[in-house]
């Protein structure tokens, strides 16, 4: 299978430092150009909006990201799949594997815009919004789900793409979609005064055009292989195989997702600055967040190739290289934040209060933060073997039950904003424990098999259903 300009690229040869990181560079811009979405939204709501609006706006995102997240792990296990079966050589398999996940996504796309059409309001309410944004944030929420189809659709066809070796044409799509963004936000906000609804047009275009770019590109890939939008069918056997291997690494996601709603409505209990301070703080966090995520998925395409072909060691050598990589930049990359963390977040806003909460977010996590960034590595490894039902367990135990657990029964005692960072610290912390020693036992039993290789290996692959 010969690689073009930006088709499918192989990945169990060469030096395995330059090859990921020539991997993960074009993800982690593609997820920072993602952020650019956010970012713009922000500030300008921020800036141009009136007072309030960046926590109904913060409330209606975080609502969106539980649906929009689940796609984005969804697509990263079915990534590990994708990778298997072009590693392989097995073309008709991968061809069902892509046309059945892109019609999913696109059925749950449409399902999905219209429940928020319908209890829009009913779950602001539920996430106890502040009364005085909740008309704001529900505005927001609905006309930013007609960009809900469009999202998933990308997100989806960006993971197998990306499980192809090809990057390049996804990153010029998202810079395209994002530089539309902004101009669109700063027109019809700053300009027009728009306020959120403006805001919210200016993203669904965005997305809409990105989907269209990258429609075009999956259906004139290789005849073998390319997506089929009106002629292709779903395969049963192949939506078994995506929902096993995808769903619970969508769920694992959703959970996390789910775990910052919960959290939400107890930062909602302390009023709008500090709903708005942990917006902007997200904001900032991101820049730490995405090269982590964007460097567990790289991890996830190369993990699987190498699976397929069988090499072992460099599965090993990925992670050990990964989790150095990516201590070093965290660190480095969350002491330059907390020095300049005032003016950084005075970009989006001039309310010292909604600074005052974002800053101190900043200096109770980020010291912590390359723990998550291990846990990443972990998470992008584990999936591209294949191991995705034990990850959602422990997302659940981590994210939901430590996390939301220790806010429940300590914030009733201790009503401080610290108590929710130190659950943050303290979840990662236990997630790290829980991974560390799943990926251990996945290595010691890789040995094994290597040492005695007439045993069959089918232990170590993903089971085809």
């Amino acid at each position: 299978m010969k690689a073009g300009k930006d088709t499918a690229v192989h990945l169990e040869t060469g030096n395995i430092g330059l090859t990921l990181l020539r991997f993960a560079l074009p993800i982690f811009f593609m997820q920072m150009l993602s952020q650019c979405y956010h970012i713009a939204d922000s500030v300008v709501v921020g800036r141009f909006c009136e007072s309030g609006a960046l926590a109904g706006v913060g409330v209606a995102s975080l609502l969106l990201s539980v649906m929009i997240n689940f796609f984005l792990g969804f697509g990263v296990g079915i990534s590990s799949l994708t990778a298997k079966y072009f590693e392989k050589r097995d073309d008709d398999k991968l061809k069902k594997v892509i046309n059945t996940s892109l019609y999913v996504a696109i059925g749950f796309g449409i399902v999905l815009t219209v429940l928020i059409f319908v209890f829009g309001e009913t779950f602001m309410r539920a996430l106890s919004c502040p009364e005085e944004v909740i008309h704001i944030g529900t505005a927001y929420l609905r006309v930013s789900a007609i960009g809900l189809t469009a999202q998933l659709f990308y997100n989806v066809s960006e993971a197998m793409l990306r499980a192809l070796g090809a990057t390049r044409s996804p990153f010029l799509f998202l810079f395209f979609s994002s530089a539309l963004n902004i101009a669109l936000d700063i027109l019809a906000v700053a300009f027009f005064g728009f306020g959120v609804i403006g805001a919210a047009v200016a993203t669904v275009i965005s997305q809409w055009a990105a989907a269209l770019m990258m429609g075009f590109k999956i259906c004139g890939m290789k005849n073998d292989y390319c997506f089929e939008p009106f002629g292709g069918y779903v395969c049963s056997r192949a939506l078994r195989d995506i929902l096993k291997i995808g769903l619970p690494s969508g769920l694992q996601a959703f959970f996390m997702s789910v775990s910052s709603l919960l959290i939400q409505v107890s930062i909602n209990g302390f009023g709008v600055a500090a709903a708005s301070g942990m917006i902007v703080y997200a904001r900032v966090e991101g820049f730490l967040y995405y090269p982590a995520f964007a460097y567990g998925m790289a991890l996830t395409g190369f993990v699987g190739q190498n699976l397929g072909s069988g090499a072992y060691d460099r599965i090993k050598q990925s992670v050990k290289i990964s989790n150095r990589t990516l201590t070093v930049f965290t660190v480095a990359a969350g002491i330059v934040f907390m020095i300049f963390v005032r003016p950084i977040l005075s970009i989006f806003t001039t309310d010292a209060a909604i600074i005052e909460n974002g800053a101190m977010a900043v200096f109770y996590t980020f010291p912590f933060y390359f723990i998550y960034a291990i846990n990443q590595v972990y998470i992008g490894g584990l999936k591209g073997l294949g191991d995705t039902v034990r990850l959602m367990i422990y997302t659940v135990i981590c994210y939901c039950f430590i996390r939301v657990g220790w806010c429940m029964l300590i914030l009733p005692v201790w009503h401080d904003m610290r108590v929710i960072y130190l659950a943050y610290v303290i979840s990662w912390i236990v997630m790290a424990i829980c991974l560390r020693r799943q990926y251990l036992g996945r290595i010691t039993h890789f040995n094994h098999h290597v040492d005695c290789p007439e045993k069959k290996p089918s232990s170590l692959t993903i089971q085809e259903g």
